[in-house]
């Protein structure tokens, strides 16, 4: 049924000719969220015209087509204040000029103006949420007056947008649990569509190439972890299995793919244990390059955190990439992770922040080549099936089309 459902874009879509796209991410950090708001855009530029705006920063790429850079205060302080105030001119400008079907909004930052503008134009409105602001506070340990000026109006915001969109996008059942809780908002005007991988660039490749063009070493076995290095990944707990892994097989090694915060902790944890030797820390690789180091490895890992995770759950593009890569993992048993490894048959979960139970699942799998190559099978079958983001596109067009 689902098959039917999102064929044939003139059918389905054909109500939805024009979408603004807005974006208050920073394309100055490498994130996440600026690879999820870039793979909607080419995805969504294949069915529907399309303009996203997004802060015009110093020495961002500006050759990237279908984006409109709006000028922007570079202060780390003025960057959101002032891009909220110049968003406000463009929007109308190009509302007037050209109005949208839909506009489109991605919840992080304190957009306020974009959902205003819709209920004045009557324009519908789709907001997308990644997670809650409250969550983020949790977990920062920054008390500065500018920050707690910025987080109250990121409150105020969350509260006004999930009010008056017409519909809401919440990337796990946890988050959108949470959202019904916290701002009593219908359970039919929220929608779960998970996170997605480019299934096009992520994909098996030749594993002793792959090697060779990264100059690994061939007779190694390798566990890879790809992410932002924050707390929340619990990178830190990969690190204290090794020692365990290391014990039963002294032939592997580990490759930290990512840039963050928690790198000079991670790498102090990393000496104090011995450990520098058998660890990569690579930092910042482009986006193009990380399927090279995920078809290098031979177990991928995801070892989340509980706080933070466990509540909303996470659809984590990691996970996604690991198996479209056709490697499987292992990874915390928090919920939507969980869900993904169960429903692919592509790995095995394990308690957070239990070093012991990460590093005997990596065992197992090191061990055992035959279940190592079918859960990568199975991975992979079930992101291409489920989770390329043109079909996460096509769910989302399928909301669109459903307001208009």
């Amino acid at each position: 049924m689902n098959y039917f459902c999102y064929i044939g874009y003139g059918s389905m879509f054909k109500k939805v000719n024009n979408i603004f796209l807005v974006y208050y991410g920073s394309f100055n950090t490498k994130c996440g969220s600026n690879i999820h708001i870039l793979e909607l855009l080419t995805n969504f530029k294949k069915y529907v015209n399309l303009i996203m705006f997004a802060p015009g920063q110093k020495n961002v790429n500006h050759t990237l087509s279908g984006i409109k850079y709006v000028p922007v205060i570079d202060n780390k302080y003025l960057i959101q204040p002032s891009y909220e105030f110049m968003l406000s001119f463009y929007l109308l400008y190009y509302s007037i000029k050209n109005k949208p079907d839909v506009l489109y909004l991605r919840q992080n930052s304190f957009p306020f103006f974009p959902i205003i503008l819709c209920k004045v134009l009557k324009i519908p409105s789709v907001v997308e949420v990644n997670g809650l602001v409250i969550d983020e506070l949790k977990v920062t340990n920054s008390v500065s007056f500018a920050y707690r000026i910025f987080s109250y109006l990121a409150l105020l915001s969350e509260k006004l947008n999930y009010k008056y969109s017409d519909r809401i996008i919440s990337v796990t059942d946890g988050l959108k649990d949470e959202l019904i809780k916290l701002y009593s908002i219908p359970e039919n005007k929220i929608f779960v569509i998970n996170n997605g991988a480019n299934t096009d660039l992520f994909k098996p490749m030749d594993q002793e190439s792959v090697k060779a063009e990264l100059r690994l070493e061939k007779s190694k076995k390798y566990v890879c972890f790809v992410g932002h290095l924050a707390a929340w990944q619990g990178v830190e707990f990969l690190i204290y299995a090794s020692r365990i892994i290391l014990e039963k097989y002294p032939n592997t090694r580990f490759l930290v793919v990512g840039d963050g915060i928690m790198k000079s902790k991670l790498l102090e944890i990393t000496s104090e244990l011995g450990l520098l030797d058998k660890f990569i820390f690579t930092g910042n690789v482009p986006y193009e390059n990380v399927p090279l180091y995920i078809n290098a490895s031979d177990i991928c890992v995801a070892p989340f955190v509980k706080e933070r995770n466990v509540k909303i759950g996470l659809s984590a593009l990691k996970t996604y990439e690991y198996f479209a890569c056709g490697k499987p993992i292992v990874a915390s048993s928090i919920p939507g992770v969980k869900d993904l490894l169960e429903l692919s048959g592509g790995g095995i979960s394990v308690s957070p922040e239990n070093p012991d139970e990460l590093a005997n699942a990596v065992v197992e799998l090191i061990l055992d080549e035959k279940k190592r190559n079918l859960m990568g099978e199975r991975g992979r079958k079930y992101v291409l099936e489920n989770h390329s983001w043109e079909r996460v596109t096509r769910k989302i067009l399928d909301i669109c089309n459903d307001i208009i």
